[in-house]
């Protein structure tokens, strides 16, 4: 089977492009995939092996983002407003980018069923028997029947308008605090990971934090920013209002 583009994603530090083995340096890049096994291939091989993608790609580390603070006190980061005007005339490359004819936007539905099957591993509830129906479908036939399609449709309609974990905005934010988790943990030495280990635990089962767990979070990165520099400053409102269903809810004990 021939490689595909699968989506862009956090790379691991000794990552290689697996057409011409340059190490990849950057934070984030493309990661394709060929049914069976996953790689990591630069922009430009990916462009010259694959040829352009016909969509835009699921962008999964862009997700860690989404739960970093808007006031965050160690980012050196202007803000959209700060940044200077773009003045002079266009170049040519940035004329031809304007006028190119945009890759269309990624399918709802579709990022929904691949957010909860290949960026939750780990998480309580991830997967349903339906949910794995129209997964396996969708990874063999590259689309999903308009019943399923339907269905799913519905599901994120439903967990939007009543604020459940199950939310698509909830989900990415899940993605995003898993993200910055799992790297405080592996920059802490093993015998002082109880705490992060415990926050992620709870995440995974309870799909949320409350916000004294993440100012929790954001004082013990208080220390871990002076091994990980670009560790933010994570928003304590990223759970506001989020609502966990009771068979996820702890049990409480008999007496």
């Amino acid at each position: 089977m021939s490689w595909h583009y699968s989506r862009v994603d956090h790379l691991d530090p000794k990552a290689t492009c697996i057409f011409c083995g340059r190490a990849l340096k950057s934070l984030k890049g493309i990661v394709i995939s060929d049914g069976a096994q996953e790689a990591y291939a630069g922009p430009n091989c990916a462009k010259k092996h694959l040829g352009p993608p016909e969509e835009r790609l699921l962008d999964v580390a862009r997700l860690a983002l989404l739960v970093v603070s808007p006031g965050d006190p160690d980012s050196l980061t202007p803000a959209p407003d700060d940044l200077p005007p773009h003045s002079g005339p266009k170049t040519g490359n940035q004329v031809a980018k304007a006028t190119a004819v945009p890759i269309p936007g990624i399918d709802p539905v579709i990022q929904y069923l691949r957010l909860r099957y290949e960026a939750m591993s780990g998480f309580r509830f991830q997967k349903s028997v339906w949910l794995t129906e129209a997964y396996s479908a969708f990874q063999a036939d590259g689309e999903l029947d308009e019943f399923v399609r339907k269905r799913i449709a519905g599901t994120i309609r439903n967990a939007a308008e009543q604020k459940t974990v199950f939310s698509m905005r909830n989900i990415k934010h899940c993605i995003g605090f898993d993200h910055w988790l799992r790297e405080a943990i592996t920059h802490t030495h093993p015998d002082r990971r109880e705490f992060l280990e415990a926050m992620i635990a709870k995440l995974h089962n309870r799909w949320c934090l409350t916000s004294g767990q993440i100012a929790g979070i954001n004082s013990w990165g208080q220390g871990l920013r002076k091994r990980i520099d670009d560790f933010p400053h994570l928003d304590v409102t990223s759970f506001e209002g989020v609502v966990v269903p009771d068979f996820m809810q702890p049990k409480s004990k008999k007496s």
